[in-house]
């Protein structure tokens, strides 16, 4: 199973504990730590050795920046440290990096940068207790100015470095996770999008193709015919919610195909379904009729009040415009949209 390589950049020997108790701690998270004076870099025998440590850096998927007091050798006889470029090639690669740097050094830097504009002061002449070289200031800037990645966390001890490491990665696995969920959720998202406009123009395109072959009057007939028998479809599960999705329980397929659909959805529903009609007052003491499923716990469906000393359909929109779809059907349409949507 593949896990992380944390590459751990620093000056070696003014911190040889420190990056030896990072090395430990990486190990212990499962993860694998490379460190340039500890064999981990595969050193080129074509290449010089720096350009190795370079190399090494881009196959890392974690970097560990540690600034102290020493600057360190000069990268292949240039201005910049070794270290400084194995930060460089990490923030070219996109690697997260987490820096620390030595409290005391840190310091110093304040220091420096509050001399940095005095124009009497020679820079060079200035001895800081913590850092032997101010190359070391101009690293901290370098990171610290950059337009991301740029926290530095000052440290004391090892134990400075490996509590806020805990606290960044897990942070980072968190980040990582919730990112995937959410990838995930929008994905979804897409595909029942993609699968709605693919559903809306096989529509568009079967209307077209209605209306092509048929002259307008017909292929009004057959749309309507088509939105019947979906909304036909809205009342049947009506049917299969009061039953608690039991229908055949209640009912056969012959009375629900011989009850007169003449006298409403109540007098159908009340006989196809052998429901109870009973009166009931509402908090305000309205007068109301119900239809009780005595087989089930279902909520009684209203489907009368009494107002000014009337009874009035109480029905909602949808069911009155349902059960006018269902009633429309031919007893075939019926029948097969029966058997199919309830198996009997």
């Amino acid at each position: 199973m593949a896990s992380p390589r944390v590459f751990i950049s620093s000056t070696c020997y003014d911190l040889k504990h420190i990056r030896e108790s990072i090395k430990y701690f990486v190990k212990n998270l499962g993860y694998e730590p490379v460190l340039s004076d500890d064999g981990d870099v595969f050193y080129n025998p074509i290449k010089h050795t720096h350009d190795s440590c370079i190399d090494e850096v881009s196959t890392c998927q974690l970097f560990v920046l540690i600034i102290g007091g020493r600057y360190g050798g000069a990268f292949k006889e240039t201005e910049s440290s070794i270290t400084n470029e194995e930060y460089k090639i990490a923030i070219s690669n996109n690697i997260p990096v987490f820096t620390f740097v030595e409290a005391a050094a840190l310091a110093d830097h304040h220091l420096y940068q509050s001399n940095i504009n005095n124009q009497s002061i020679d820079e060079n002449s200035i001895n800081y207790p913590a850092a032997d070289n101010i190359k070391i200031f101009k690293f901290i800037n370098e990171v610290r100015l950059h337009s991301k990645n740029n926290a530095i966390s000052p440290f004391n001890n090892y134990l400075d470095i490996e509590t806020y490491l805990k606290k960044q990665w897990a942070g980072m696995l968190y980040d990582f996770l919730n990112k995937s969920r959410n990838e995930q959720q929008s994905k979804l998202t897409n595909s029942l999008l993609s699968d709605l406009s693919l559903v809306s123009k096989k529509t568009e395109e079967l209307l077209k193709t209605v209306y092509g072959k048929l002259d307008e009057a017909n292929a009004s007939e057959v749309i309507n015919n088509i939105s019947d028998t979906i909304n036909a479809e809205v009342f049947i599960e009506r049917m299969m919610d009061i039953t608690e999705y039991k229908l055949s329980n209640y009912t056969t397929l012959d009375k629900l195909l011989n009850t007169s659909t003449d006298n409403g959805m109540a007098y159908y529903l009340i006989h196809a379904l052998d429901l109870i009609a009973s009166k009931g007052y509402a908090s305000d003491d309205q007068e109301l009729k119900f239809l009780v499923n005595t087989k089930s716990t279902v909520q009684p469906l209203v489907y009368m009040e009494k107002i000014n000393g009337k009874w009035v359909d109480a029905l909602s929109d949808s069911d009155v415009q349902s059960f006018r779809s269902f009633s429309a059907l031919s007893s075939d349409s019926k029948k097969e949209l029966l058997f199919e949507s309830l198996q009997f």
